[in-house]
């Protein structure tokens, strides 16, 4: 593939990237809908009147680990627009789901009690997953190269289905792994996801199980921890959303960490010790680069059961 014009998800792929370890870390997921068109970057650039874009500006700073994506479904006229809050967690995730006959209504809303709390909203959607998939060409050309065809079969699949639900996504992090899927309210991201390979993750999910293929990791923990959960599981075969609970980390130097997990029924105790390091290949990480670089790479050193 010529480097004067490349996608970065091709180039991740052709190089074998592990994506474990990789998914972006959020506690409480803003998603507004704003189906319009989504520029560079969707706040600033969305036609949003000042005192909203400073609403959500404000929220962002004073919610910890708070992160807001723009979504959409196929261009429709519609009347309510949908405003959700997730609360991922290992525990118990919720979605509250909030309808806007305006944006400027957003400014109405407690979203920090939305978060705190799912009875705070106006409908609490129990069993409801939501399955998003970022397709924000204007970020990135990777996310509607290979994004939108697996949004349409995505959305195809779950048709008719009251629970669950399909929606594009403005820029959810990680370009290079496009297509990327996320399943909420867990808060599960998943890595070069192909339309068929969607269906498999999106029934898995909706049965509790996750599935460990280009699987990037939980929202919820950070980068440490979302490797060592894959190991566990790989050496495990434990692939249900509530088999395992995080216990603790601990780390042993600069870049190695020793994590534990408990299974929830038992009360095993499985121990990863996870080491990072610089991959030996070079890539283009964003299909805007101009400079190759190495990408972080979690191995797994030792595996024990306490």
């Amino acid at each position: 593939m010529s480097r004067n014009f490349f996608y970065c998800s091709e180039l991740s792929r052709h190089a074998a990237e592990k994506s474990y370890g990789t998914a972006s870390i959020g506690a409480v997921w803003l998603l507004i809908e704003y189906p319009h068109a989504w520029g560079p970057h969707a706040i600033r650039d969305s036609a949003l009147s000042p005192a909203v874009k400073q609403h959500l500006n404000r929220l962002l700073k004073t919610i910890p680990r708070s992160r807001l994506l723009f979504i959409k479904q196929d261009p429709g006229t519609k009347e309510r627009l949908k405003f959700f809050v997730v609360r991922s967690r290992e525990s118990h995730p919720f979605i509250v789901k909030f309808e806007l006959d305006q944006h400027e209504r957003l400014l109405e809303i407690d979203v920090a009690a939305a978060a705190g709390n799912a009875s705070a909203g106006d409908l609490v959607t129990g069993d409801q997953s939501l399955f998003l998939v970022c397709t924000h060409g204007k970020r990135d050309k990777c996310c509607a190269k290979f994004g939108y065809a697996v949004y349409k079969a995505a959305r195809d699949f779950v048709h008719g289905d009251a629970g669950a639900d399909v929606w594009q996504s403005s820029h959810v992090g990680g370009d290079r792994f496009a297509a990327n899927l996320i399943c909420f309210p867990h808060g599960l991201f998943y890595a070069h996801v192909t339309e068929e390979g969607g269906r498999v993750i999106m029934d898995e999910y909706r049965q509790r199980r996750l599935v460990l293929d280009e699987y990037r990791g939980r929202a919820c923990y950070s980068f440490p921890v979302q490797a060592a959960e894959f190991f566990v599981r790989r050496e495990t075969g434990l692939l249900g959303l509530d088999a395992l609970r995080y216990l603790d980390q601990e780390r042993l130097g600069e870049t190695l960490w020793r994590v534990r997990f408990k299974t929830h029924t038992g009360g095993v105790i499985h121990q990863a010790r996870v080491a990072s390091s610089f991959s030996e290949f070079q890539n283009l990480i964003t299909c805007q680069s101009t400079e190759e670089k190495s990408i972080t790479q979690y191995q797994l050193e030792d595996y024990r059961v306490l």
